[in-house]
Parts: structure tokens; C-alpha cells; sequence
């Protein structure tokens, strides 16, 4: 698929825009954005077509899909107060972009689903894509019916659940950095807590490798690093590399729940520090899953171990005034 016109929908995402500049590289790339988005990143690039629309809404999509040969949709509402908000864009605009596949000639579809999508793990066993979902929380559910939109299909797709994903751009892990940055972290309930990660330079060469191997194969697959972590040890990789001693504050899940109830009643989105739909995620005890299937079938080898990967996330919020 090198030198095909890819569209990207989510570019202004945190995924998307490391994603977007090493599509660029090597295919010409188009991305539907909303007018309001933060575009400043790709607008000068010559080799990024841009085109405005809403998913939610359908508008711009058939004509973003105008000369282009895949689509690889990495759009999510990961914050919201009610499920019909994360429905909205992640189920309910999943349906019009597949809709508008469906009635055209685009017909390969790459989805960037979540391990949020399955659920999380019963005890120590590692989810495997054959097992039964189980989400919890509404992003997680939303994003199970976006799957079972795309398998319903007559596209041809492939499926990658990331689990959580860090790197640069992304605001969600910074808030643990700055936490820890102060010397504090909170942990939701009791207990070891286990879960795998994945850095998002790796993510992005997956879906590089899928999108120019053409591996549109209708199937699932979970990515992360390979490795096992419990959440302690995630903690004091992070304090160490900011050369801080850190001390773990365990809260119970009910009072995290009503600190999550005040954020969504009285804080806008982008002060929020937690929602209560992220603590149904982070009080659970294991995100664990199986990286087999992707490592056998996509010979997918990840290059940064999370110490790698951490370093250089720290230095970039350095660098551009994210972390002093």
C-alpha cells in the first residue's frame, strides 16, 4: 500500500498526531478533522490533504474518501458525563463512517479499538481476543459496538485493541507525571494491580506495517509490549526517571467515585482530572491480556521497553514546556 492515499479520522488525536507525520513520510495522507480542531501540527505539511467534517454527524465523510485507497479511523471520545456522549461519537459516528464505506469504493478499514473494549481480566489470566467481552465502563462499552458495527460489515478491516498507550501528546498520563513530579500518587483502591502498556511510537509502526503489508484480514488483535507490569512498579519507574521519591496514596474506590462524580458535575473537560468512568477502569485489579495472536500472525516486535519509552515521554514534556 506505499504510495496509496490513506485517510486518517482522529489526526487530531493523541494517537493521531504521532500517527499522521509517519503516515506522511512515506503515503500521501488525508485527514478529516472539525474545523474547531488543533491542527497547527499538520497545516503547513504540503503532503497532508486536509478536510473538515464531523463523524458524529456524517458530514465531510463521503467527501474525505475521495481518492483514497484505506481508511484508519483512531477517533474517540475518551471523556464524557453520560454514555450517550462516548455513543455519539464512538458508536453512532463509527456507523456513519461505515455506512459511507459501504455505499462507496473504499472498502479497507483499519479500526484503533481499546482493551477498554473487552474488559478488564479476571483474575491473573491474560484476555485473549476469542474470549467473551466484558467492558465496564461506557467508553469500553461504546467502543465494543463500534467493533460489532465493523464485523457486521461487508468491509474488509482489521481490529487492534492497544492497551494503554503513552508517549508524547498524550495529557492523560501527564497528569500521573506531574503527580509524581510533586512527589504524590494516588492509587485507586487496595492491592497489586496489574497491566500492560504499550509506547506509541511502536503502535504507530504497527499500523504503518498493517496499512503497507495490506493485512486488511477481517481479524482482532490485542498490541502491547510483551510485558507484564504491576502498577507499583509502572509508579516508580516514572519517579525515578523524574529523579523523585514518590509516595502512594490509596484511596478507596467509593470516595475516588464521588471526587469523579464533582469533576463531571463542575469541571469542564479539559480541567477534569478524573471521571467516574476512568475509576470504574482504574479500580479494577488487572489490564492484562495476550500479545500471541499479533506476535504469531503480524510478527510484531515492539522496540521500546517502558523504560525507554517513559525517558523519552518525559523529555518531550520538557522540551515543550508540558513538565519543568
Amino acid at each position: 500500500m506505499k504510495n496509496r492515499r490513506i485517510l486518517v479520522i482522529g489526526a487530531s488525536g493523541f494517537v493521531g498526531k504521532n500517527l499522521v507525520p509517519a503516515l506522511a513520510a512515506r503515503n500521501p495522507v488525508t485527514i478529516l478533522v472539525r474545523p474547531t480542531s488543533n491542527i497547527d501540527l499538520f497545516k503547513n505539511d504540503k503532503s497532508i490533504r486536509i478536510r473538515y467534517g464531523d463523524l458524529e454527524t456524517g458530514e465531510g465523510i463521503e467527501q474525505a474518501l475521495q481518492d483514497v485507497d484505506a481508511v484508519i479511523h483512531c477517533a474517540a471520545r475518551t471523556m464524557g458525563r453520560t454514555y450517550w456522549e462516548f455513543y455519539r461519537t464512538n458508536t453512532s459516528g463509527t456507523a456513519n463512517l461505515v455506512r459511507t464505506m459501504e455505499g462507496g469504493s473504499v472498502r479497507k478499514l483499519l479500526y484503533l479499538s481499546s482493551h477498554a473494549a473487552c474488559g478488564p481480566s479476571a483474575g491473573s489470566e491474560a484476555k485473549k481476543e476469542q474470549h467473551e467481552q466484558t467492558p465496564i465502563s461506557f467508553y469500553g462499552r461504546t467502543k465494543k459496538l463500534a467493533e460489532d458495527l465493523i464485523r457486521n460489515s461487508n468491509l474488509s478491516y482489521v481490529i487492534v485493541r492497544p492497551v494503554s498507550v503513552y508517549g508524547p501528546h498524550d495529557k492523560e498520563i501527564l497528569t500521573y507525571i506531574k503527580l509524581l513530579n510533586g512527589g504524590i500518587c494516588p492509587v485507586i483502591g487496595y492491592g497489586h494491580k496489574y497491566l500492560n502498556l504499550i509506547f506509541v511510537k511502536d503502535l504507530v509502526a504497527l499500523i504503518v506495517n498493517i496499512i503497507e503489508r495490506d493485512l486488511f484480514s477481517k481479524r482482532t488483535y490485542f498490541a502491547h509490549d510483551g510485558k507484564c507490569y504491576s502498577l507499583h512498579s509502572v509508579l516508580d519507574s516514572i519517579a525515578s526517571t523524574l529523579g523523585k521519591k514518590n509516595l502512594k496514596i490509596h484511596i478507596p474506590e467509593s470516595i475516588a467515585m464521588f471526587v469523579g462524580l464533582l469533576n463531571d458535575a463542575l469541571l469542564p473537560p479539559q480541567k477534569k482530572l478524573v471521571t467516574r468512568d476512568k475509576i470504574r477502569e482504574l479500580a479494577c485489579q488487572a489490564w492484562v491480556c495476550s500479545n500471541e495472536r499479533i506476535t504469531e500472525e503480524l510478527h510484531f516486535k515492539p522496540r521500546y521497553s517502558f523504560e525507554q519509552g517513559i525517558a523519552e515521554t518525559i523529555d518531550w514534556y520538557r522540551k515543550y514546556g508540558f513538565l519543568s
